[in-house]
């Protein structure tokens, strides 16, 4: 009997399903085993596209010849499954199987010949049918002897390939058995055949993955495969949907469309709902990773991800504390956390040593711990780094009554300080196994943010240290300052017992003491001003003004109690006259009266401080010169700049440090020219600005000629 016409849409689909799935194994295969499984889907796409294009001839002609070449693919890929599992040991039994297949595959395709005839009348004797049955059965013994001879580790391996492979030898053996016995072919069976060879041919896709996940990754990324997988379950969903529907509208007449129609909508909007759902996306992508990769995690992701975590920037980010947790909460897909801190060990009762206390930082998505419950959680603070699992029941009761059941127990672990802090994460949105891959990851990133909490702590600590250094340095220029103030003071009492009838002197005594008194006010002022600016906006309020050198030098030196002599030097470029030195003027006054101070202690008595001012190269030099026993070089470089460090007597060590520090908030500097014998010069450079037509400031202060 002549074999019947089969259905070209049933065999155009499982040549579509089979060319996919070759194609997905080639993308994640490697090796023989991998070329092997892809030449069997492929072998069996060409086959059921040669049947969709010619159905009448499913047995005969060019779909013969394929279907051969289709046993054969198969075939070969049990004997290259066989041979990669038993090694160099199977290699005599691959042989005679190779052998017996090559034989029967000979045969089978003799058989084709017009000589001999095609399996149009089916029975025990037809030749072609006997090689055709003799190939399927060696199949079938290969199959279940390579399911057989593995051992449990690698039986995960080939078990797809042998069922898959196997079973659809074992269905030709039915077909063809069945022909042999009716003297015709079933259309069910030869339709069957399409449909089944569609559907498990993607099963080679599986073993192929298999394969390579005992030696290395898929080189697809995890979000490919999730986001791939996601459309496939909603594809499959909508389908589904839309066959219901389908059903619906040819049930009834009158209400078909509206149920189709709502039926559609309430899917799509399911579908949305689900794919929101964190639990739902986080059960997807744990069967995702179960099924196709190795390692359940994606290191370099997960790095980056607590890095991108941790280094956010404070101003617009959650508080420090809310990413720290979240640097651990989301390696781990936990939607809630707590973040307990270490305080200083505090000394124990009747020991030696100290007990461990905890304190309450941060709730993600959690109430805040009252203080019964941080202490109930200092037993699950592990020394040695351990994760501890609050199984069912496990989490303390005062932490339970105030944030429910948790799940583990994170120590953050630091190098220098050990054990610093608890994160307590609540159950992850879909349960997994807690394997020793979870617990080293989640430990190391315990270790990552106990280190980024310690530069936080250190960083806040360097601030703090800053501020008071800062304060400690204003403190220290108004002490000097107030001893300048002081020793004016002095010599003006000193001066008054023999000179107070002198009118003169009476109005100089005034003059004296109101700028005094200002200055006192001032430094009292200087001592609330906010010192923790940087020394970039510090530079930039100095220059917001600016001072004309030549006038208020010779205000400073009307001042002074010692002869001082201002010389305008000759200088390049613009003339001192149009220029203004950029810093403040009390800045400037106090740098001076500094330099000038010093100057005169070094001093013979009556010889007056030489201070000569000039315009160079853009900056205002001025060099305050004496002709005092000098400094060695030693002096200048270990000492002379060096606060508290001073060799006078009743001496502080601040002048020339501090005369230096306003200069170079100023954007300028302080050097020093000198010789033991011969003086000293101490030069202030500062930067010049061309003068403005707005009347300058003079900080209120009276000044006069020399």
């Amino acid at each position: 009997m002549i074999a019947p016409a089969v259905s070209p849409l049933l065999h155009l689909g499982g040549a579509a399903l089979c060319a996919l799935a070759g194609a997905i194994v080639l993308i994640v295969g490697r090796g023989p085993v991998g070329r092997a499984l892809a030449m069997a889907c492929f072998a069996a796409a060409a086959w059921a596209g040669a049947v969709a294009v010619n159905p009448a001839g499913v047995l005969g002609g060019t779909a013969a010849v394929l279907e051969m070449a289709r046993n054969a693919a198969w075939f070969i890929t049990l004997l290259v499954l066989y041979r990669a599992l038993a090694g160099a040991s199977a290699a005599g039994l691959v042989r005679r199987f190779a052998l017996a297949g090559g034989a029967l595959v000979l045969a089978a395709l003799a058989a084709l010949l017009p000589a001999v005839g095609a399996l149009e009348l089916p029975g025990f004797g037809s030749p072609s049918l006997i090689a055709r049955l003799g190939l399927d059965l060696v199949i079938v013994v290969l199959a279940e002897n390579l399911y057989r001879n593995a051992d449990e580790r690698t039986r995960w391996h080939v078990n797809l390939p042998c069922i898959t492979l196997g079973g659809l030898a074992a269905f030709d053996l039915v077909l063809f058995a069945d022909a042999a016995l009716s003297k015709t072919y079933s259309p069910a069976l030869l339709d069957a055949r399409a449909v089944l060879i569609g559907l498990a041919m993607p099963l080679l896709a599986v073993a192929a993955v298999r394969d390579r996940r005992s030696r290395r990754e898929v080189p697809v990324p995890r979000r490919v495969m999730f986001h791939g997988a996601t459309l496939i379950v909603a594809g499959t969903f909508l389908l589904g949907v839309g066959a219901a529907g389908e059903v619906l509208r040819h049930i009834g007449t009158g209400w078909g469309s509206t149920a189709q129609a709502s039926l559609l909508a309430g899917a799509l909007m399911a579908a949305a709902v689900v794919a929101a759902s964190g639990s739902a996306r986080s059960r997807l992508r744990n069967l995702v990773v179960e099924q196709f990769f190795t390692a359940r995690y994606d290191y370099r992701r997960e790095w980056l991800r607590c890095i991108a975590t941790l280094s956010a920037p404070d101003t617009g980010a959650p508080d420090p504390h809310i990413r720290a947790i979240r640097a651990i909460a989301d390696a781990a897909d936990s939607p809630a956390g707590i973040l307990l801190l270490r305080e200083e060990a505090v000394p124990a009762e009747g020991a030696g040593g100290g007990a461990h206390r905890l304190r309450w930082a941060g709730s993600w998505n959690l109430p805040p711990l009252a203080d019964d419950a941080v202490a109930a959680a200092v037993p699950l603070l592990a020394a040695d780094g351990r994760i501890g699992s609050l199984a069912p029941g496990g989490t303390p009761v005062p932490i339970a009554a105030a944030a429910g059941p948790l799940w583990l127990a994170v120590p953050l672990l630091h190098h220098r300080e050990g054990a610093s802090g608890l994160v307590l994460l609540a159950p992850p949105r879909a349960p997994f196994t807690l394997d020793r891959e979870s617990d080293e990851l989640l430990r190391t990133l315990g270790r990552a943010v106990a280190m980024f909490l310690a530069e936080r702590r250190a960083a806040e600590r360097l601030a703090e240290g800053r501020r008071v250094q800062d304060y400690a340095k204003r403190f220290a220029f108004v002490a000097h300052d107030v001893k300048t103030v002081s020793s004016q003071l002095e010599m003006l009492l000193a001066n008054a017992e023999g000179n107070l009838a002198d009118p003169e002197f009476q109005h100089d005594m005034l003059v004296t003491v109101r700028a005094s008194a200002s200055r006192i006010k001032a430094l009292i002022a200087r001592l609330g001003q906010p010192g923790d600016e940087p020394r970039g906006e510090a530079a930039a309020a100095a220059q917001a003004t600016v001072t004309p050198p030549l006038h208020a030098l010779r205000g400073i030196a009307a001042r002074q109690a010692y002869p001082v002599r201002i010389e305008e030097a000759e200088g390049e470029g613009t003339p001192l006259s149009e220029l203004r030195a950029a810093i403040a003027p009390d800045r400037f006054e106090a740098a001076i009266d500094h330099l000038i101070n010093n100057a005169a202690e070094a001093s013979r008595p009556g010889e007056p401080v030489r201070v000569r001012v000039k315009a160079d190269q853009g900056r205002i030099v001025v060099d305050v010169m004496d002709r005092g026993t000098g400094m060695s070089p030693e002096f200048i470089r270990d000492k002379l700049f060096d606060p508290l460090t001073t060799s006078k007597p009743d001496g502080s060590g601040i002048g020339a440090w501090q005369a230096r520090e306003l200069a170079r908030e100023a954007g300028g500097d302080v050097t020093v020219l000198s010789t033991l014998g011969s003086g000293t010069t101490m030069r202030l450079m500062l930067p010049a600005v061309p003068a403005s037509p707005v009347p300058v400031r003079q900080g209120g202060r009276q000044e006069g000629g020399t």
